[in-house]
């Protein structure tokens, strides 16, 4: 990237935690909208491949890595894709039309800068995208919101010739221009089923590209602590970095298809109900990993449900329930390949997602990844038969 933003922490590892936040930072800065994933999937790599056993590839850019060689085939399946932007058209006056890579609401996008790979070039290029300015519209057209399709990158460019110098060309990629950083709170909540208050420490992340960064990050944390604490488990574990599923869950399809698991999980953020406008939405902020209950593309197998919330009970891992109307994830695909596999996801409620700069609690993610290293030392052929038996 173009400049390094120092992290807000002197320690790169949380109080009382064992996240690589310096790797966090790398992957979330790391350059990867869907279908262009490879600078962030190498990013994923050299950390991944000193606790994998062994490591495949499908033929859409995931990576698959392995651990262990016995019992179920459990599949772990974060994105490394974000959602970002490809250049579809050069004007004549050096401005640069686009397309949406993934979901953008328009409200987010207008001043906000991005940053281009050119294709021809080696510089990276930053624009900021804009539209006709508000004081020369109508009233009637001031009050309306701009669409995407009335929207230009300006790189600072005069004619199609010098867009063209610099490298760029229809087709090219871009993504936000924002980098991660942490902060530090000091708060004060109710105690679960209690009056009671109590101050805790938080530690909080923004960034971009925690959709889904941050799920690839889990399940290779998840993969080095197996790794590293030499903690045997009853099964194979395949910790995939998917590609292109803002677009259309596209390599959990082709990975899944080349695994064929009898368990999948999908590691991604969640809608956080605790901003306004946003009741009705249980999950929440802080409040713990979020153990979904169904989103548009799934109903997770109720047995498996249960068995991982009991096991979140049991260790005393802070968790919450979720349910989401509409979108999905990668458990979408995953749990009807093949003859199907038992699948859920789970989700770190994140703030903003589907901008320049989302919001999240570090404290659900090192939740997420302790319930998950417990589960997995749990799924032997026989639990995982159980959840498919009557």
């Amino acid at each position: 990237m173009l400049f390094h933003l120092e992290t807000a922490l002197d320690e790169h590892i949380m109080p009382d935690s064992k996240l690589n936040i310096d790797f966090l930072e790398k992957l979330c800065n790391a350059f990867g909208p869907s279908g262009f994933e490879r600078e962030a999937q190498k990013v994923a790599f050299d950390y991944g491949k000193e606790f994998a056993e062994d490591i495949e590839y499908d033929r859409m850019g995931s990576v698959v890595f392995k651990h262990g060689s016995k019992g179920p085939k459990i599949m772990l399946a974060g994105h490394i894709d974000e959602i970002g932007f490809v250049i579809t058209e050069i004007t004549k006056k050096g401005f640069l039309k686009f397309h949406q890579l993934g979901g953008w609401w328009d409200q987010t996008l207008l001043t906000q800068e991005v940053l281009i790979h050119p294709s021809q070039g080696d510089d990276e290029i930053i624009g900021i995208i804009g539209a006709p300015p508000p004081h020369i519209l109508s009233p009637e057209a001031r009050s309306k919101v701009v669409t995407k399709d009335k929207m230009y990158i300006d790189i600072g460019a005069s004619s199609e010739k010098e867009v063209k110098d610099l490298g760029i060309r229809v087709g090219d990629p871009a993504v936000p221009y924002a980098f991660f950083r942490t902060m530090e709170r000091i708060r004060e909540e109710k105690k679960e089923d209690s009056d009671e208050k109590e101050t805790r420490k938080v530690t909080l992340a923004a960034a971009k590209a925690f959709d889904d960064r941050i799920g690839v990050f889990i399940g290779l944390e998840v993969l080095r602590r197996l790794s590293e604490d030499k903690i045997e488990h009853p099964n194979t574990l395949y910790m995939v970095s998917t590609t292109q599923e803002e677009v259309g869950l596209r390599g959990a399809r082709t990975s899944a298809q080349m695994i064929q698991p009898d368990i999948g999980f999908s590691l991604d953020v969640d809608i956080s109900g605790d901003v306004p406008g946003a009741e009705g939405i249980v999950q929440k902020m802080g409040k713990g990993v979020s153990i979904s209950a169904g989103d548009g593309s799934m109903i997770p197998n109720p047995k498996f449900r249960q068995f991982v919330t009991e096991v979140a009970e049991e260790i005393g891992v802070r968790h919450q329930p979720a349910f989401l109307k509409s979108g999905g994830t990668d458990a979408g695909i995953i749990h009807i390949t093949g003859m199907g596999a038992p699948s859920l996801f789970l989700g770190i409620p994140t703030r903003h997602i589907h901008s320049h700069h989302a919001l999240l609690d570090l404290s659900d993610v090192e939740n997420a990844i302790t319930l998950l290293v417990e589960v997995i030392k749990r799924l032997d052929k026989k639990t995982v038969d159980s959840f498919t038996k009557l």
